[in-house]
């Protein structure tokens, strides 16, 4: 109700609604603000200020001001109340001359233009930044697909040179052992893996079915080493984070010449899972080692994807050992 404060009334002892002039005015100025908030921001600031086109915009609404302040001039001026008080400024011997502008009416556009302008700003403000979070969420996602789908083709590769490798020797039955495991392995890499999550148990047995299928290839001066400790019913985690670290293991911690251990393990306090995998060095893979494979990466990339702030991840390596700790939160 700010017209009643700023439409100027003549006669303060009556009712500002008695008054003809008063109501038109109200009447006039409340449908004409309400049309202009919404011509302001359904129309002008969508197709011309948007657009770059900041005088053209100037000018409409200063056209709109205009005609807005022309229609309440001709109510004030033409009104019958109007014309009685400057008759009675005549006959006191004033000269009584309506004014074009009013501060009232002029306060109430520039505020109604405050407001249409502010709410329709916050309202685009609020929509990019709905948009923005959109657009990261699907880049996050298309980046951890990316990443998972580089991470089951380059495990699956070098089990396949791990079966070649044990096919040369001729030896049938191993061979055989080997294919029926890989398909096992496969089966989770193809089903399991498309999930987000997917319970520590199965990741534990999957951890299992790849330590028996390298042990077949494996000579017996290697020691392998799996444990687990702590509850890990209604654990879940993200896929094939794991295995990259026991695979890098076994692809340079091994020495067909002299006795090797690799042990790896998965402790779980609380919300808190630490897995650690060390192996041995030699002096032939120590370089490689150090460089980390495609899987490390990858896998280094999506736990800061998936568990920002959540999880450390420690890699030392000297002359003689290789050790890996990942310290992961999986709390929700």
């Amino acid at each position: 109700m700010l017209p009643f404060l700023f439409i100027p009334q003549y006669n303060r002892n009556a009712s500002p609604l008695e008054s003809p002039r008063f109501v038109w005015s109200l009447v006039s100025c409340n449908a004409m603000l309400i049309i202009f908030y919404y011509f302001n921001k359904l129309w002008l600031i969508p197709n011309i200020l948007a657009k770059k086109k900041t005088w053209l915009y100037i000018l409409c609404v200063l056209v709109y001001l205009a005609i807005y302040l022309f229609i309440l001039y001709s109510i004030f001026i033409n009104s019958h109340e109007t014309q009685q008080f400057i008759a009675q400024m005549k006959q006191k011997g004033r000269d009584f001359k309506p004014r074009f502008f009013y501060i009232g009416p002029l306060s109430l556009f520039l505020f109604t233009l405050v407001i249409s302008a502010g709410s329709t700003i916050l309202s685009q403000w609020f929509s990019a930044e709905e948009t923005r979070e959109e657009i990261s969420r699907q880049q996050l996602q298309t980046e951890l697909s990316l990443l998972k789908s580089q991470v089951n083709p380059h495990f699956l590769f070098n089990t396949l040179n791990s079966i070649y490798s044990l096919s040369l020797t001729n030896n049938t039955d191993k061979t055989s052992d080997a294919v029926l495991k890989l398909s096992r392995i496969m089966r989770y890499t193809l089903e399991e893996s498309k999930n987000d999550e997917v319970s520590l148990e199965n990741e534990i047995e999957f951890i299992k079915s790849y330590i028996d299928l390298q042990k077949i290839r494996i000579t017996d001066n290697v020691q392998i080493n799996f444990a687990v400790k702590g509850e890990t019913d209604n654990v879940v985690i993200a896929p094939l984070l794991f295995i990259p670290f026991i695979e890098n293991a076994f692809k340079y911690g091994i020495s067909t010449h002299h006795p090797s251990t690799i042990t790896t393990q998965i402790n779980i306090t609380g919300n808190m899972l630490i897995f650690t995998c060390v192996n041995d060095v030699f002096p032939s893979s120590l370089q490689k080692h150090e460089g980390t494979g495609t899987g490390i990466q990858n896998t280094r990339r999506r736990l800061e994807l998936l568990y920002p702030e959540k999880h450390s991840l420690t890699i030392e390596s000297n002359s003689h050992l290789y050790k890996v700790q990942l310290e992961l939160n999986f709390a929700v």
